[in-house]
């Protein structure tokens, strides 16, 4: 009698759903990694936008524009896209000091991707 070498069908179905498992495993976490990665990419551009709009107001304010400007909206292309920026000015106690804030959205009504605060005053 002559021995067959060689592998079942039952063993070659369980290797190959072994590798399916491991293959679905690794899918997995590349498509959680490619989305992280995207939404740290809006994060950065978003706050890139909004520290730019702070710099305007600052600017507004140094060449004497005063109070700045609030509730402000507007929107702007960068990275081949369109981000949407709201500056938001509150009085403070001081009459000569203003806190400005800007929040920046993906999307018009959106969740808020950047928000950055300061304060101006005039001098």
């Amino acid at each position: 009698m002559v021995k067959v070498r060689g592998f079942t069908l039952i063993e070659v179905m369980v290797a190959l759903s072994i590798f399916a498992l491991g293959a679905l495993a690794a899918l997995t976490v590349a498509t959680q990694h490619i989305a992280s990665t995207q939404r740290l990419e809006a994060r950065y551009y978003a706050q890139w936008i909004a520290s730019n709009q702070l710099a305007v107001v600052k600017t507004e304010v140094k060449e004497g524009q005063w109070p700045p400007r609030n509730n402000q909206r507007g929107e702007m292309e960068l990275a081949q896209r369109e981000w949407y920026w709201q500056v938001q000015v509150v009085e403070t106690v001081t009459e000569d000091l203003r806190e400005v804030t800007v929040r920046v959205r993906a999307e018009q009504n959106g969740q808020v991707l950047a928000e950055l605060s300061t304060f101006v005053g005039r001098r």
